[in-house]
């Protein structure tokens, strides 16, 4: 059965995210425009104060639990972006975090995540093994688990993204990197419920397609590993159940872009939105300058800039060299 939320539900959400000051602006990317001609925004949760748009997901997750939940604490895993999130959100509510993580993972996301107070643990560098570890610290030590995508609070959480976008404007797409499957479902469901007409594409690398494979077989498909793409914050080897469904019912495209793609993108959005963005933040654009269906060309897109919690010098780092 398919995650059905309702209107409502994502427009409370999305008064709790205004009141928690995690409202985003849409940045123009003046003179760019896609093969169709279309302008191009670039929704800049790269802005969110833990640095994406994690933290509406894990903020609308922890405001939902009781008193006694708060006070035992609460448990995540992630790649970075979702660990931060968690670890801020648990502080801005008064209750201890303990993050699971693994080696692989930028050593500036570990420390961030231990500076806004969480206890980081380590597991070995797959999705699974860090969710393994976070679901049997959660059963010892009855931790409540903000699970980074597949949960409907995660879910309602990440659709005020959408929310906000239809509150702006009504575009011809939007286009949503895809690591776990929660952000596109739950933008998904909110844009579809409101204004059906507006595209939701979701984006993924090559070389990290397992989203983009399931989409194609209609059947959730797995990675056996994270691969080597740049995009790091987005290496989750297999969608979420429950945003497998959602995105199987409502959206409309899965695309994938080339690593040159993706690196050409973030230095775009650095030189000429002036926005520092991860290599998965810059998914989005990719995939809109190179989109090759059919848009309506009198209509706006918009990007989602997803996260910007990459140092310039590692940026430097990834262009050096490139024409």
């Amino acid at each position: 059965m398919v995650l059905d939320i309702s209107v409502e539900t994502f427009q409370e959400a999305a008064k709790l995210i205004r009141k928690k000051h995690l409202r985003t602006p849409l940045r123009p990317l003046h003179f760019i425009k896609t093969d169709s001609g279309n302008d191009i925004f670039l929704k800049a949760e790269n802005l969110q104060p833990s640095g994406s748009f994690k933290i509406r997901g894990a903020t609308y997750s922890i405001s939902q639990l009781s008193d006694e939940e708060r006070k035992r604490g609460v448990v995540a895993y992630s790649t970075g972006n979702h660990a931060q999130a968690v670890a801020l959100a648990a502080h801005l509510m008064g209750c201890k975090a303990t993050i699971v993580m693994s080696e692989d993972v930028p050593k500036n996301k570990v420390d961030a995540t231990r500076e806004f107070g969480a206890n980081v643990v380590m597991a070995e560098p797959t999705s699974k093994a860090r969710q393994a570890m976070a679901e049997s610290l959660a059963k010892e030590h009855g931790y409540s688990l903000v699970h980074p995508c597949d949960h409907p609070n995660t879910i309602t959480g990440q659709g005020t993204i959408g929310i906000e976008i239809l509150e702006k404007m009504t575009p011809a797409a939007i286009f949503v990197p895809i690591g776990g499957g929660g952000m596109i479902s739950g933008i998904a469901m909110a844009v579809k419920k409101i204004q059906p007409e507006v595209k939701v594409i979701g984006v993924e690398p090559e070389l990290e397609n397992d989203a983009y494979q399931s989409f194609q077989a209609k059947k959730r498909i797995g990675l056996p590993g994270p691969s080597k793409s740049v995009a790091d914050a987005i290496k989750i080897q297999i969608l979420g159940e429950m945003p497998y469904e959602v995105v199987m019912k409502y959206v409309d495209d899965i695309v994938t872009v080339t690593e040159d793609q993706i690196l050409d993108a973030t230095q775009m959005t650095l030189d000429k939105a002036h926005l520092l963005v991860e290599t998965s933040g810059a998914l989005g654009l990719a995939a809109a300058l190179h989109y090759k269906g059919h848009l309506d060309h009198n209509k706006p897109v918009v990007c989602i800039a997803s996260g910007g919690n990459m140092l310039l010098s590692r940026l430097c780092q990834l262009t050096e060299g490139r024409k």
